[in-house]
């Protein structure tokens, strides 16, 4: 969970307090990095912050994601198995597999990997506000921009369609023994070409840029409910990192404020 990453130096409690919330409120997300870097078990982590009422479709040909574990808190999460060519179990088309979903109505979406024809279809359901829940996945690519040339050029995405995703967090090798580190946070902002860091590493760390603090992010202001400001939700993201901090590597989600 984000609390086991905090512990272990993956994530900082602060970026851990945005993911949480971000995800728990409905964020349209992507997790990126180069193959073995850690993406799945990111994403597997922020399943366990989407709200416990929430349904949750995981759509994944390799089954990697915590699916059964987090059927066995009571959690409605509904799996759909697709092609991987090696016959093994019934499955179907990935893009058969993302439409079925969509058809299922509210809740959360989470998809293994974005890397084919169901990307079209994926991004258009978040421009179009399919579901009232988080669109999460994973995708190959270090960094938002690298991510955007991918999901557009390779992939086929309309650019407006990318334009939608809210949030890329990249993680990959770090340190001099060449550990799994988040390595930045960005925010995707206006026509979906504008990627504005977060959080990022130096040499310090991982440090946050101050965008969240000065007011200026689009992501947290998105986040805000109905009659929350701005303010409101940077105070739950500072909250949540808190009690990450004081977990460390307790159990994470469902009742922290």
């Amino acid at each position: 969970r984000l609390a086991d990453l905090v512990e272990i130096g993956t994530l900082t409690p602060a970026v851990a307090g945005l993911l949480s919330v971000a995800t728990e409120r409905g964020v349209a997300g992507l997790v990126a990095g180069p193959r073995g870097a850690g993406k799945t078990t990111l994403l597997g982590a922020c399943c366990w912050e989407l709200p416990p009422e929430v349904r949750t479709i995981v759509v994944e040909d390799t089954p990697e994601l915590p699916v059964d574990a987090l059927r066995e808190t009571g959690r409605d999460v509904q799996a759909l198995r697709t092609e991987t060519g090696d016959g093994d179990g019934p499955s179907v088309a990935p893009d058969a597999a993302l439409r079925t979903a969509l058809r299922l109505g509210d809740g959360a979406l989470v998809v293994g990997e974005v890397r084919g024809e169901e990307a079209r279809t994926l991004f258009e359901a978040m421009r179009v506000g399919a579901g009232d829940g988080a669109v999460l996945g994973t995708v190959h690519g270090e960094g938002a921009r690298a991510v955007r040339e991918r999901v557009v050029a390779d992939l086929g995405v309309d650019p407006t369609a990318f334009a939608a995703t809210d949030l890329v967090a990249t993680v990959g090798r770090a340190g001099p023994d060449g550990e799994r580190r988040l390595l930045a946070a960005e925010e995707v902002s206006g026509d979906g070409e504008a990627f504005d860091p977060l959080f990022e590493r130096t040499p310090a760390g991982l440090e946050p840029t101050g965008r969240i603090d000065r007011g200026e992010s689009r992501l947290v202001a998105g986040l805000a409910g109905p009659t929350e400001t701005y303010a409101d939700v940077r105070e739950a993201i500072e909250r949540r990192g808190t009690a990450f901090d004081r977990e460390e590597g307790g159990d994470g989600g469902g009742g922290r404020p």
